[in-house]
């Protein structure tokens, strides 16, 4: 029987996963927490054989500085010599920016068995965490749980932007960012350091990297090779620069050591990343717009979306490679939403919380200092929820266009993008105007105005 213990998070917070196989207790033990919490948890008790300090060391080295994000996706340092392992999904985009009708790396898979053979991974940066500290209190401070809900989100948001702003002036070498660790509860600022310069080593055939292909997507047990290598490149002084023939590669302070032996029956499994969101603390209100709107609006547009992109570059091959990463992504979605969507239906998931909630309701309302509090909390949720029900095919509507429409959403980063270029002068100026234009030509792929209007035509 296996116990676990989930950390799970928002994107940009350092992920643990602790999970023993074999061990005979069949409920699982859950909790969320960012790395400094480590200290409160026995992990040598459920088997962990290192210190604690040795994963997280903020004064120092530790495990936490082998792990970076490659995009949106987790990797590793696994060599002194810059090597990255992440997973093949997360270099698709990079080995089909590389392909062409004659070299097809996305189908073939691409690999490098010298230095010189490596080439750009384009589109992908990697994050490396120099640093980061809570920021929660210059966030909140005033702000009362009695906060009007939407002056709430807007104060956040803006002393979010007013805090990376300044953050990023003060660090111009570094990516100054902050992250939601718990919704309206706990903020952290993390400064990156960026690589711009990442190259491909080796992605495996398509066939290896997501063999079993949609169908197995999203199931268990999966039984393809995800994953791929990457490399990362500085410049001769070690620090961070656009691709050279003359840089060399990244020494990270610490890399991970593979075992070629794999794990055994019994044995600790500790996996640490860049983990995604989790909705499991929702009211049964927005289980159920999920349920209702965003789940099957969602699949089903993109299956749609799917059908029609495969169905124009059938014949087309330079048209089928330009599309090739977006129909995965696509695809990717579409079948996780599905598959939520099922779940909700199988276990009555949204009258299951419902259930929980009327309970919780009646406790509350028992308790006079706690009724006084939150007695009226579950019918805001409704009034709230009741104002987006209303709106929800709109919404939904208008956070799809400018992905569906290519012209669209590249007219919104041009926009986007003159306000900070118009800001700049001389050669901060040039720079971030040839960065837009190499993000403009990812944005745009070799579709006709005719293809995206079909596209358009779904929504």
């Amino acid at each position: 029987m296996n116990k676990t213990l989930y950390w799970g998070g928002i994107t940009g917070m350092w992920m643990i996963a602790v999970s023993l196989i074999g061990y005979p207790t069949p409920v699982p033990e859950e909790g969320m927490y960012p790395l400094p919490a480590l200290q409160k948890l026995d992990l040598q008790k459920a088997g962990l054989k290192l210190n604690t300090e040795d994963i997280f060391k903020p004064e120092g080295v530790g495990l936490t500085d082998a792990l970076v994000r490659v995009g949106g996706c987790t990797g590793s340092f696994v060599s002194q010599e810059g090597l990255v392992i992440t997973n093949h999904h997360c270099a698709f985009g990079a080995a089909q920016a590389a392909s062409s009708t004659d070299n097809d790396y996305m189908t073939d898979g691409f690999l490098a068995r010298r230095k010189e053979d490596e080439q750009p991974a384009k589109g992908i940066v990697i994050k490396i965490t120099q640093s980061y500290s809570e920021v929660s209190d210059q966030i909140l401070e005033g702000l009362m749980p009695e906060t009007d809900p939407g002056l709430r989100m807007q104060t956040i948001t803006e002393r979010i932007r007013n805090i990376e702003k300044s953050e990023n002036e003060s660090h111009p070498g570094l990516s100054c960012e902050v992250s939601e660790m718990f919704a309206g509860r706990s903020y952290f600022l993390f400064r990156y350091q960026l690589i711009k310069d990442v190259r491909m080593v080796y992605v495996p055939p398509r066939n290896i990297g997501e063999f079993g292909g949609d169908k197995d997507n999203w199931e268990w047990p999966r039984h393809n090779g995800d994953f791929a290598f990457l490399r990362a490149y500085v410049n001769k002084e070690g620090q961070p620069a656009p691709y050279s023939p003359d840089n060399v590669p990244y020494q990270p302070k610490r890399f991970l050591k593979i075992n070629p032996s794999g794990v055994k029956e019994g044995d600790f499994v500790f996996v640490m990343g860049y983990p995604g969101r989790t909705f499991r603390h929702q009211p049964a209100r927005f289980l159920a717009f999920q349920e209702k709107y965003q789940l099957p609006y969602i699949s089903h547009l993109y299956a749609e979306q799917i059908e029609t992109m495969k169905r124009l570059s059938q014949s087309d091959k330079t048209l089928a490679i330009s599309v090739a990463d977006r129909i995965k992504s696509l695809a990717n979605v579409s079948k996780n939403y599905a598959g939520k969507l099922e779940g909700f239906h199988k276990l009555n998931l949204t009258d299951q919380r419902r259930a929980e909630e009327t309970e919780m309701q009646q406790f509350i309302l028992n308790t006079p200092e706690l009724s006084h509090k939150y007695g009226k909390v579950l019918s805001q949720f409704d009034t709230q929820y009741q104002e987006l029900d209303s709106i929800a095919l709109r919404n939904l509507w208008l956070g799809q266009i400018y992905n569906a429409a290519e012209g669209l959403s590249a007219a919104l980063f041009i926009l986007q993008s003159r306000e900070k270029i118009l800001s700049l002068s001389g050669e901060e100026k040039e720079k971030e105007l040839k960065q837009a234009k190499l993000k403009l030509k990812v944005l745009l792929s070799d579709m006709d105005a005719q293809g995206w209007i079909k596209l358009c035509s779904k929504l």
